[in-house]
Formats: C-alpha cells, structure tokens, sequence
C-alpha cells in the first residue's frame, strides 16, 4: 500500500510540474494557447491521479473521474488541434461531450450499476482521444516531432484502453483479466504515465516553440506594408541561387515621388499596396526591396518567360485605381530583367538587371529592358506580346 501511494505521489508531482512548465511558457509567449490547454489536461490528470488513491471513498472516485478523465483528454485534444494549425472543436463535438459526462453522473446518482456508470465518460474519453490521433494522422509533411507526437498520442490511448476494464469498477483483491489485482495494475499503469506524459508535453512545447520561431521568421522576412518578402529575405533567396538558373526582374513605380507630392504618402502608400498585391498574386518570390523598388526572382525561367510576366504586371497597374487619383493619371511603372546562372552568378544578375531598369527608365519609363542583349521594349511591343 505505502508503495503505492509513493507512486501516486510521485506521479501526481512530475504531472503538476509539467503542468507549471507549460503555464510559464504560455506566460513569456503570451499568444500560444495550445499550452493553457495542454495544462488544463494535465491538471485535470493530475487531480484525476489524487482521487483514485486507495484511501478516497470509491463513489467520490466515480464521480470525479467521470468529469476528470473525458476533460483530460479534450484539453488534451485542444491542445493537439491548436498546436497542428486546426480549429477548435466545434460546438456540436463539445456539446456531446458535455452531455455523456452529465449523463454518467446521473447514472452515478441514481445507483446503477458500475459498468454502465462508467460507459458514458468513457466514450466521451475516446472520442477526445481518437480527435488527437485523427488531427496528428492528418498532418502533410510530418516533421520527428510529429511522429513523436503520433507515437506518444498512440501510447496514451494505449493506457486508455488497458485501463477501461479496471477504473472504478475493480475491487482491489479481484483478479483482472492481466492476472493482476488492482494495485499491481495500478502501479503499471503509472510507470507508463510517468513515461508518456513528459514526452508528450516535450513533443508539445517543441512543436509550439518551432512553430513560433518559423512564425518569427516569417514575419522578419516580409515586408508590413504589401506582405511581400523584404530586402532581408530576398538576399537570402540570393545565397540559394548560386549553382541554379533563373532570372531576376526588378522594377519601379514611375514618377512614385509625384504621387506623394500630389496626393500624399497614404495615398503613395495605397499604390504600393496595390502593386503589392498584383506583385503577390504573380509570383511567390517577390519582393519590396525599397520605398517604390521591387524584385522578382523566376527560378528556372527564361529571360522570354520574364518579359511576359513583366507585360501582366504592366498592364495590371495600369488598371489600378483610387478615388483621390485623377482617373487621367495613368500608373507605370520600368522593368530590368536580367538571367543567372552557375557561370553568370546571381548577384552579377542583379547588378545587370538593375542597370537595365535605368536603361529603361532613361528611355522614357513605361517599359522593359533586358541584360545582355541590351533591348528596350517599348510599351507598344508590350501589347503586343
């Protein structure tokens, strides 16, 4: 019995530590609810573990382990979907939940038997539980975290299962069908406890903190204005450009200086807004690198291929309007358009490109001018192509 009531002890410590670790994570990050969730289910777990001591009277143990087990594991679950970019559960899943624990503490209330006190709980229990494994099976891509998780998720309905024929129904000098009395069983089954627990909340936090620093990054390399990549990301785009082809285009809003001495910087800024989002609707490898200055990276293109891209991104400016702009004003904007490639490195391409922006801003703007070649497209030809 003392042994026993050690494990308890034991177990019920580490599950209550996890619990304050995920809480002073939550609190230096601030946004990630996953963690609040998963300390719901490991405080609910941890209270679960006090009340099946041997000590506590078995209808209080049925009572709170009726509402404890199946919250446990929608936390749990809350958790899990938050954590693998889902939604929450929806109304109607919570909803069924709630009334199969409110139906078990009826049935406790009115004294029928145990097998069918406990049938409820438990079902609202797997449900949670096959929420959890249905939200780590559907994720693309896994990461060893994931699968870390998928395995953890798996030993913890495991411990479920083993469980089901046990809590609260077993006396503790009654055979099981382990050939165990309830007391060996018990100290099984929080040795597995003991295991799955730490590495779940591990796996957990690992994947919020991964998650979160990806997120960081993301949100270093774009640029807060038109939510393209910024100079930072594009420069880093370069360094995995040195043994590929491609081509670079950079351009430039026409006269963009006019537009802010005439219609004011909310106004300029729209433009940029608005060009921005042709920008990122045509290509994912688009940048802002400047005030009105913007990138275009084509992997694997060719200098034809960039030329029509640049006749779109023209003529779809063009189209662009604003209230407080003249509908007289007509917005251009200068193309330089410049290949790479293992014997033409990226960099030299982006200085070849960029003086062909000048070339073609120099002849009148409202067009493209390619490297090597030297040709100046004049808009006309745009039209045409």
């Amino acid at each position: 019995m003392g042994e026993t009531i050690g494990i308890f002890s034991a177990v019920t410590g580490l599950v209550v530590a996890l619990a304050g670790v995920c809480v002073l994570i939550y609190a230096g990050m601030r946004n990630q609810s996953s963690l609040l969730w998963l300390s719901g289910a490991l405080a609910a777990a941890a209270l679960e573990i006090v009340v099946l001591r041997p000590s506590v009277e078995p209808v209080l143990q049925t009572t709170s382990v009726s509402i404890l087990l199946p919250l446990a594991y929608f936390c749990g679950s809350q958790a899990i979907r938050i954590a693998t970019g889902r939604r929450q559960s929806s109304g109607s899943f919570v909803a069924i939940i709630a009334l199969l624990i409110c139906i078990s503490l009826v049935v406790v209330g009115s004294g029928i038997e145990n097998v069918y006190q406990t049938l409820p709980y438990k079902i609202a229990a797997a449900m949670a539980i096959g929420d959890i494994l249905w939200c780590l099976v559907r994720i693309r891509n896994k990461s060893v975290i994931d699968y870390g998780l998928l395995v953890a998720a798996a030993g913890l309905a495991t411990i479920f299962a083993l469980r089901l024929p046990i809590y609260p129904t077993m006396a503790s000098d009654a055979p099981s069908l382990y050939g165990l009395n309830r007391p060996e069983i018990e100290r099984l089954l929080l040795a597995m406890v003991a295991l799955v627990s730490p590495a779940i909340v591990l796996l957990l936090v690992a994947k919020v903190l991964t998650g979160a620093m990806a997120s960081y990054r993301e949100k270093s390399e774009r640029d807060e204005l038109t939510d393209l990549l910024n100079r930072r990301a594009f420069e880093r785009m370069a360094t995995e450009m040195e043994d590929r082809s491609g081509v670079v285009i950079l351009c430039d809003i026409d006269h963009f200086k006019r537009i802010n001495d005439r219609y004011g910087h909310r106004v300029g800024d729209d433009v940029i807004r608005a060009f921005g989002q042709q920008l990122r609707e045509s290509c994912e490898t688009a940048a802002r690198i400047g005030g009105e200055e913007f990138a275009i990276l084509v992997p694997d293109g060719s200098l034809a291929e960039a030329v029509a891209m640049t006749t779109v991104l023209r003529a779809r400016l063009e189209d662009v309007r604003h209230q407080e702009i003249d509908p007289e004003h007509r917005l251009t904007a200068s193309f330089g358009v410049a290949a790479f490639s293992p014997e033409q490195p990226f960099h030299d391409a982006v200085e070849a490109a960029d003086k062909a922006l000048y070339l073609a801003k120099n002849a009148g703007r409202d067009r493209v001018a390619t490297h090597p070649e030297g040709l100046l497209a004049p808009r006309e030809a745009w039209r045409a192509a």
